[in-house]
């Protein structure tokens, strides 16, 4: 288990890519389920139960099809498993070290919305950048097509959070 933080954290400082990442169905699995979890956990704090577990697992459901389908353009098929550990572990990472803490002080009033909001920018820059490594691995293309590829990644999943839940 530490070894896989200490990988995913690697990952996060662009140390490591999904290269790096063994080769796993079960552990796959085992993320996504994680993933799910503290996703809607997350969720709660501004959603309902319904709200947050359908953001969760679209969250997870649109970032896999979007990876598959660049693997995909790029004849890279191969690596999708390694690819998709890498996403949902870095994910799962970010998710646990970063947001959940920034949540709970937010909504015990530790932090204003002013500072959750900055917080919140600043974060997700960072995960942009951390995938647009991963998608630079992957793929085998330069660090910007990455993250433009992450943006476009980010402003898809918006819009579909948008259409589906109408927030």
């Amino acid at each position: 288990m530490e070894v896989l933080i200490r990988l995913f954290g690697d990952i996060c400082r662009f140390k490591k890519g999904p290269e790096n990442v063994p080769s796993s169905t079960s552990l796959f699995t085992l993320l996504l389920i994680s993933n799910v979890i503290i996703e809607s956990f997350l969720g709660l704090t501004v959603y309902s139960m319904g709200q947050s577990l359908l953001l969760a697992s679209l969250s997870i459901i649109s970032l896999l099809v979007y990876t598959w389908f660049w693997l995909m353009m790029f004849k890279m098929n191969n690596r999708f498993l390694q690819t998709a550990i890498a996403f949902t572990g870095v994910s799962l990472f970010t998710n646990i070290i970063c947001f959940l803490p920034i949540a709970f002080l937010w909504k015990m009033g530790i932090i204003s919305n002013d500072s959750f909001g900055l917080l919140n920018l600043l974060l997700v820059v960072w995960i942009l950048s951390i995938y647009a490594h991963i998608f630079r691995n992957s793929l085998g293309i330069s660090f910007f097509l990455g993250f433009a590829l992450a943006v476009t990644y980010f402003i898809t999943f918006n819009t579909l959070t948008i259409k589906i839940l109408g927030v």
